[in-house]
């Protein structure tokens, strides 16, 4: 994993981004999100794994698909990686 100190993030940025570019009832969720998973890699960074593994699982079966089929929907939904450099890669340094 990477030399992120866990204890010392602070989301403060990252929610801030979220509120201005997403609609409020998702920007809730999302910011939701990153401080339970946050929660969890205070506890031990690899927990992240686990925990990205547990969601697509979860959703997987909700879906009747496979963990695969789930995180092919998210890469294509997901931001490109230029605009993750640009926006959002700076709001966890």
């Amino acid at each position: 994993m990477s030399d992120i100190d866990w204890h010392e993030l602070d989301l403060s940025a990252l929610a801030s981004e979220l509120r201005a570019t997403l609609p409020a009832a998702e920007a809730e969720k999302m910011i939701w999100a990153f401080e339970h998973a946050l929660s969890a890699a205070r506890i031990d960074g690899d927990l992240l794994r686990y925990l990205l593994a547990a969601a697509a699982s979860l959703l997987a079966s909700d879906e009747e698909s496979s963990p695969r089929a789930v995180f092919e929907t998210f890469f294509r939904r997901s931001v490109s990686d230029e605009e993750w450099r640009e926006r959002y890669a700076g709001l966890f340094a």
